[in-house]
């Protein structure tokens, strides 16, 4: 019976595809059994097949674990460290160092992907760990005969060795060993060639004295810092003695120590007969020493001749070889993974790049690419690939500072210097200036130095570090040079013409590095220029002709200010009204028409008729023949408007005899104005000379009369200050017009008696002649 779903599709189906896709995921183990020697290392081939690349999850187990539940073998404390799974596609053979007699069971692999349970091989692989064992099965009275025994059989039809006191027995390389006679006597043991540091426990034959004896598997071992490590020593001693305790010593220059078992770093144990191990963990560079078995008491001088085992702790470095130029993005770089001693088992070499694993590198070697971007690489070795080498790496983390936290004047000295992380250390530092089309290359070097800046040398600076194994940038930093202000400039913010009743604004622009603090501006002016304001605009709201002239303006800021150049403020206004002067000449008059305009006016003459006016003609000047009378003005014009004069009324007869009787009556004035200043200072000298001789009354009279005078000058002349020169000022004034004519008289220095001048203003008005 089936059931339908939605879309058609029975649960039989959905089934059957399960299950097609079920029988496509497979395990494969190539061996069945195995048979290994403690502490040697174990491969386990194998191989699996998946119809999809997403592997959910992977792990080997071992079968039938007296807790009944399989367990991860990468997470089981047991096997931590010791084994390692390949990670190449559809491979799962499985490495496991240094195996013991514990290790024996059966192991399976299995998988599973997003839509499956677990899949394994139907079996797994049996492993026995045994060890090497002398046995004497016969024994006659001249003959001996030693066998090289095993609890399983060894693969590939092993060879052996054999050893008597430590040295091997030439020319014996099967698994038995006959003696003869006594001359053999003393401590014998086996191995399997290629395996000859783990050799069997040693038994004595014939001897007594001759059998003890302290070997080793061998006389080095080379091991990485952050492993353990297991020092095997083989002891022997004679038939019928009580078993000796041994003792492990360290010795380094001369000095011997025996080990601390509180430290617990320091395990010693013994699995077999005549062995004894000494375990190190998490060893360090300070671990390398000679390490020795030894006997106590009574036995201890047994033993004290015997060389140890000298262990050297290393660590994996990378080394990098020296591309012709250093950095060149996608340049071939050959890393290669060292140690300062040679690890044992010929190691395979896994590398990782940024911390994941390069699939392409399983040698000693691995050939990469430099890059522009921070990358690091390290090296490791399977089995171990938690004690990874210290990574090489590109520059990174760089930076670029200023040597010196203050400010930076111009003319002053700077230094930048580039700093980064390498390893490798950094080979070349370049700089840069940035810029926005292209960035300016600088001299190379870790520092770059500017003995004398200005601010062309203000902006953002960056370095780049090189090794061998790329570049890196670093941030930029500013250098920010300051300077007082420079380029200064006021400017109208708007062109054009501006006219009486407009508004403006004058602004000012400065360069200045902090910027410009204050504005000042200023009115140039013949005396002294005049402060108007502070600010960077200045506005006037309503302009008139007295706001025209040369403005400029001042910036300031901490290190200095400077002035700019002048800008013209012309105020453009209609004329005003005109003034009407006149000039005699012989017999005719020229009249002279001036207004105060911008731009400069045009000029008009007319004449005033009964029914109107008449246009005289175009020009400042009218000259009217003798004889002409009649009432004038001019007209002052430009774009902006016009103006009218005052009428002008030309006098009848002889305009120069009129001008002439004037000039007589001035001078009459002028004279008067002179006596008068006479009498006045004598006046007052006669009144201080009356108050300092006051008892003398004889010249009384004297003073008297000119004091009299001098209060007559005073109704006619008037003066503040008796002490100064007078000047008179004549004014004609005719019917229409004025004309103001100006004489100045100065006093004989016999009048002035050193005191100050003194003037005086005399008003004269002129009356019109009637014709004749």
């Amino acid at each position: 019976m089936s059931f339908r779903t939605s879309g058609n599709i029975t649960v039989a189906t959905i089934v059957m595809l399960l299950a097609g896709a079920q029988s496509q995921q497979s395990v494969t183990l190539s061996s069945r059994s195995l048979c290994a020697l403690t502490g040697s290392t174990v491969k386990i081939p194998c191989k699996y097949t998946s119809s999809s690349s997403s592997v959910r999850a992977r792990e080997w187990y071992q079968v039938q674990r007296p807790d009944g539940e399989p367990q991860d073998l990468s997470k089981d404390p047991q096997y931590l460290g010791r084994v390692s799974v390949s990670t190449r596609w559809n491979d799962c053979t499985l490495t496991m160092n240094n195996v013991n007699v514990s290790d024996s069971g059966v192991y399976n692999f299995r998988f599973r992907i997003w839509s499956s349970e677990w899949i394994s091989a139907s079996s797994g692989v049996i492993l026995t760990v045994t060890d090497l064992k002398v046995m004497r099965p016969n024994t006659y009275r001249w003959t001996t005969k030693l066998h090289c025994s095993s609890t399983c059989t060894l693969p590939n039809n092993p060879t052996y060795i054999w050893y008597r006191n430590g040295q091997p027995v030439y020319k014996q390389n099967t698994n038995e060993l006959y003696m003869y006679d006594y001359s053999g006597a003393g401590s014998y043991s086996c191995a399997v060639r290629g395996y000859e540091e783990l050799r069997s426990p040693a038994v004595c034959v014939y001897g007594k004295d001759s059998c003890w004896s302290v070997t080793y598997v061998t006389q080095s071992i080379c091991a990485l810092i952050g492993s353990s490590v297991d020092i095997h020593g083989y002891y022997t001693f004679p038939d019928q003695q009580p078993t000796p305790q041994p003792a492990w010593y360290a010795r380094l220059h001369l000095q011997v120590k025996e080990l601390s078992h509180a430290d617990d770093r320091v395990e010693v144990f013994s699995h077999r007969a005549n062995v004894n191990t000494l375990r190190l963990k998490h060893l360090t560079e300070s671990d390398s020493a000679e390490y020795l078995l030894r006997f106590k008491a009574p036995y201890m001088i047994q033993t004290d001749s015997s060389a140890g085992v000298s262990l050297s702790v290393t660590g994996l470095k990378v080394n990098v070889d020296s591309p012709a130029v250093p950095g060149s993005e996608g340049q071939t770089v050959t890393l290669s993974c060292s140690s300062t001693c040679t690890l044992p088992y010929n190691p395979t070499y896994i590398w990782y790049k940024n911390g994941q694993r390069v699939s392409h590198c399983t040698s000693v070697s691995c050939s990469v690419s430099a890059v522009r971007d921070a990358v690091s690489y390290s090296c490791a070795t399977e089995g171990n690939e938690n004690l990874l080498s210290p990574p090489v790496y590109a520059p990174r983390n760089t930076r670029a500072l200023m040597v010196s936290s203050g400010e930076r004047v111009e003319g002053d000295s700077v230094t930048l210097t580039c700093s980064s992380e390498a390893n490798p250390p950094v080979l070349t530092y370049s700089w840069f200036k940035q810029r926005a089309a292209a960035d300016t290359l600088l001299p190379t070097g870790q520092n770059y130095s500017i003995s004398n800046i200005s601010s062309q040398h203000s902006g953002l600076y960056y370095c780049t570090a090189h090794n061998q194994l790329g570049q890196h940038n670093s941030t930029t930093t500013l250098l920010d040079v300051l300077y007082p202000p420079r380029n200064t400039r006021a400017l109208m913010v708007s062109s054009g013409e501006r006219v009486e009743g407009d508004s403006v604004t004058l602004t000012c622009s400065s360069e200045a590095n902090p910027p410009v603090l204050t504005y000042s501006w200023f009115k140039q002016r013949a005396a002294a220029d005049t402060l108007l304001a502070t600010g960077q605009n200045y506005s006037i709201s309503s302009i008139s002709s007295q706001h025209s002239g040369l403005y400029y303006c001042t910036a300031h800021n901490q290190l200095g200010q400077h002035n700019s150049t002048t800008t013209l403020l012309d105020v453009l206004y209609p004329p005003r009204v005109p003034s009407v002067t006149d000039r005699v000449s012989g017999d005719s008059v020229t009249l002279l028409c001036y207004s105060d305009s911008n731009p400069i006016s045009n000029y008009s003459w007319y004449k005033k008729t009964g029914s109107g006016v008449i246009l005289l003609g175009n020009s400042t000047n009218l000259t009217l023949a003798t004889g002409a009378v009649g009432l004038f003005f001019c007209t002052a014009q430009n774009q902006f408007g016009s103006m009218d004069s005052s009428e002008y009324s030309v006098p009848t007869g002889n305009p120069a005899g009129t001008y002439a009787a004037s000039g007589v009556t001035v001078v009459f004035f002028l004279t008067l104005i002179a006596v008068c200043l006479w009498v006045r200072r004598g006046s007052a000298a006669v009144s201080r000379r009356s108050e300092e001789t006051s008892t003398n009354h004889d010249s009384a009279p004297v003073y008297d009369n000119i004091s009299a005078l001098a209060k007559t000058c005073d109704s006619t002349v008037s003066s503040d200050d008796q002490d100064e020169v007078h000047y008179s000022s004549v004014h004609f004034t005719h019917s229409h017009t004025q004309e103001v004519l100006y004489s100045t008289v100065q006093l004989p220095k016999a009048l002035i008696q050193g005191e100050e001048v003194e003037y005086a203003t005399v008003n004269i008005t002129k009356t019109k002649v009637s014709p004749q």
